[in-house]
């Protein structure tokens, strides 16, 4: 009788445990939990496209790649540093306000892209304004099958145009 009594203690106990992660899940922060209304999201984005005209400004992306690249979107902390990878495409960078003109940032990054059977690589230094595109490398190889392009770009956005 005592070995019954065990078994369904046991089993009881099972079952209070497997119910206990549904309710400390049910109401837990989202992921924007974490931002707050002045934090600022570097969005990358990355094809197998080219991302903007040959003779054009590195901040007119082509519509073609901004419909066709896939975009990730990395919190910054407050100290500007980050890296953020995909298996895809690998960045680190470094951003840093630009106390002579608000809004606008110095962009260091170093970074890798990878699909198929290419590659490229790009690092740097360039000027990043909040809510401006800006290409930052890619490549164009001629093939047997045609050209093979890629690019990489990125821009600042406020976080609270995403919460919102």
């Amino acid at each position: 009788m005592q070995r019954i009594a065990s078994s369904v203690v046991s089993l009881l106990g099972l079952t209070a445990l497997g119910l206990v992660p549904g309710f400390t899940h049910a109401g837990g922060p989202t992921p924007e939990h974490f931002l707050n209304s002045s934090s600022m999201i570097l969005e990358i984005r990355y094809c197998e496209c080219q991302a903007t005209e040959p003779d054009g400004s590195p901040s007119e992306l082509r519509p073609e790649f901004l419909e066709r690249s896939h975009l990730l979107r990395v919190g910054l902390a407050d100290e500007g540093r980050g890296y953020a990878s995909s298996p895809e495409l690998t960045i680190g960078f470094k951003l840093t306000p630009l106390p002579e003109s608000h809004g606008a940032f110095a962009f260091n990054f170093a970074g890798r892209y990878g699909a198929g059977n290419q590659s490229s690589t790009g690092s740097g230094e360039v000027l990043l304004s909040r809510d401006q595109w800006i290409n930052l490398f890619g490549s164009h190889h001629e093939a047997q099958q045609g050209s093979q392009l890629s690019g990489v770009a990125v821009r600042l956005v406020e976080a609270n145009t995403l919460i919102n």
